[in-house]
């Protein structure tokens, strides 16, 4: 009777053992693929950036936005451990970092295909060429996953009830209709083209309805402080250092820009500087700094003045 007993104590614990896991497996299966890149925002992001201060990763302001810098640091932290070097934060980034969301256990490995700002290839034209017939997206379809992709996805996602991130993930992926089978997101091995969509970008915000001379003037003035070694070294990171452009601080950045902005921003990047070489421009009518005054004027184009 003893042995009875004991014997359905065991089969009674083995019998909870399996539905324990059996509903951790379900749980699981639910778990979402969370992901932050470029454009994301928020407390997370100031985690992140946080960690990667503490580490010696991240160099700039813990400001809860992830821009170029962010996406860099992400990218040399998930070199230094093993991780698919490709500026996404999801579960495996976020897990190595020590960052967990609320109670979720998040799995070890990143389970689908993530496609966001660099991504190149096959699945990302069919993206565009989805996006394009819907008429959400007004490029080229060429692969290359840059700023009118992104925001084209950012519209289809606000029209179809998404997280509107930007991240073309499983749920966006499948309201487009793109199969994820067998793919993998590949990022460009070169920066012109990120560089090429930003800069239009930041022409865009601070020189649209001026002169075309004095939109590849502001262009040039970028490009001239990544050389000058007195700023950031990369397009992105002089548009994106603190208090440097009021299209940043008042959210114009994030505009599509037209297609004069991408063409000046092209001219520029081909070398063509109308400001002689300056690393400054102001707006006299506007500009409120008594700092700025100090620089020598060079020229004036439309209502800027460069300066040196």
């Amino acid at each position: 009777m003893k042995d009875n007993k004991i014997g359905y104590i065991i089969l009674v614990s083995i019998m909870l053992i399996v539905v324990t896991i059996s509903i951790s497996i379900i749980n699981l299966s639910r778990v979402n693929v969370v992901a932050y890149t470029w454009g994301s925002r928020g407390t997370i992001v100031q985690q992140i950036q946080q960690k990667l201060t503490e580490w010696g990763y991240y160099k700039e302001e813990v400001d809860g936005v992830y821009g170029y810098d962010t996406w860099d640091a992400v990218k040399t932290f998930q070199q230094k451990n093993n991780i698919k070097a490709d500026g996404i934060v999801g579960n495996a980034t976020l897990s190595k970092m020590g960052i967990f969301l609320g109670n979720v256990a998040y799995a070890a490995s990143e389970k689908g295909n993530l496609y966001t700002w660099g991504s190149t290839g096959e699945k990302v034209k069919e993206i565009q060429r989805k996006l394009k017939e819907w008429d959400y997206y007004k490029g080229g379809v060429d692969g290359e996953y840059g700023y009118n992709t992104w925001l084209a996805v950012r519209k289809f996602q606000s029209k179809n009830g998404l997280k509107v991130d930007g991240i073309a993930g499983g749920q966006t992926l499948e309201k487009i209709g793109v199969k994820t089978g067998g793919g993998t997101t590949k990022s460009s091995g070169g920066n012109v083209s990120r560089d090429v969509n930003i800069l239009a970008a930041a022409i865009h915000g601070e020189a649209r309805g001026e002169p075309y001379e004095g939109m590849v003037a502001v262009g040039a003035v970028i490009l001239n402080r990544t050389k000058s070694g007195k700023f950031p070294s990369t397009v992105a990171g002089v548009i994106y250092q603190p208090g440097a452009f009021d299209a940043v601080d008042d959210g114009q950045i994030n505009l599509a820009p037209g297609k004069q902005s991408i063409n000046a921003a092209k001219d520029a990047l081909s070398g063509w500087d109308p400001s002689s070489g300056c690393l400054y421009y102001w707006n006299p009518a506007t500009a409120t700094s008594k700092w700025i005054w100090s620089r020598d004027i060079v020229t004036k184009i439309g209502s800027h003045y460069f300066g040196k």
